[in-house]
């Protein structure tokens, strides 16, 4: 059996053909292994932002409730007067800014208590201030807080107390808006 030219040519050619259509389908699932990695890393990042965000939009300094936001969702129960209300609002709206502020202040020289404990070269005196300073700006901002408690309750009559006293708040209540 003689194999002519153009049969040679033919088989050379259906041989060309076959292996890059082989090779092809392997470059294109490597390829798509390649992409869909980048695509579940990218979905990692995204999922890694979201918690980020999800854990800072939980936090003290962003979402935490006053005494005095606590007070006003509870009115109804309470039954406070509209000059209660009026005046448990003004109190709220007075000190909103300076309660942000000291808010920030704790975490801000926690971090440098913290900064202070894992340097190496930091000495005993150092750590020992960054801790106190923590716990001054702490203290300061649970007596601006008790300040602001006693002049909310100073406007709630004894039997609004303890109705308010009574009131059991979820958890959620007391952390979260």
């Amino acid at each position: 059996m003689k194999i002519t030219k153009s049969q040679m040519m033919g088989l050379l050619f259906s041989l060309l053909f076959l292996s890059s259509s082989i090779a092809s389908a392997e470059y294109k699932s490597y390829a798509n292994t390649e992409q869909d990695t980048k695509q579940q890393k990218m979905e990692e990042r995204q999922k890694k932002r979201e918690e980020k965000k999800e854990m800072k939009r939980k936090g003290m300094k962003e979402k935490a409730k006053s005494y005095s936001a606590i007070v006003l969702e509870q009115a109804e129960v309470l039954n406070l007067t509209d000059e209660q209300l009026g005046k448990i609002m003004r109190i709220q709206m007075t000190h909103k800014k300076t309660r942000k502020e000291l808010l920030g202040q704790p975490r801000k020289s926690m971090t440098k208590a913290f900064k202070e404990l894992r340097n190496p070269a930091a000495t005993v005196d150092s750590i020992r201030k960054a801790g106190s300073a923590h716990t001054d700006d702490f203290d300061v901002l649970v007596e601006a807080e008790i300040e602001i408690r006693q002049r909310i309750d100073a406007t709630l009559t004894a039997k609004q107390r303890k109705k308010l006293q009574a009131i059991k708040l979820p958890k959620d209540d007391l952390t979260a808006e």
